[in-house]
């Protein structure tokens, strides 16, 4: 909106890069189209991170995320990764219900990538302490 007042220009002005665009556009269409297989990579990320995390432990490799590693200190290993799962799940349960139907797909591929990737590195891990 034009002004003729300079002072009331640039309180209007945005500073900054803008938020969302093309490409975050792009992106939630993506994982909302693939919404499907996103949450079957969830399932599999999230038990193949837990399984490992569990043998892990069990041959001596310790958690490194302080959250986790207090739980398991205070309740074990299994208990305190299904409860972590557990609530993580909830939330993204949570937020699939509440967001738009056009962004949904962001919420598997929050927990997809970072549990794929955990698994990953348990994965290298393991394989370096038993190599």
């Amino acid at each position: 909106m034009a002004t003729s007042d300079p002072g009331r220009a640039a309180e209007s002005e945005t500073v900054g890069p803008a938020v969302g665009g093309a490409l975050a556009s792009r992106v939630a269409t993506l994982t909302t189209t693939y919404a499907t297989p996103l949450w079957a990579a969830v399932v599999v990320g999230s038990v193949l991170d837990a399984v490992l995390t569990v043998y892990g432990i069990g041959i001596g490799l310790t958690e490194r995320n302080p959250v986790a590693a207090g739980l398991i200190a205070s309740i074990g290993v299994v208990p305190a990764i299904a409860l972590l799962k557990g609530a993580a799940l909830a939330v993204a349960v949570g937020g699939w219900v509440l967001l738009p139907e056009s962004v949904r797909g962001l919420v598997p591929a929050a927990l997809a990538v970072p549990w794929l990737g955990a698994a990953a590195v348990n994965v290298l891990t393991i394989g370096v302490v038993l190599a």
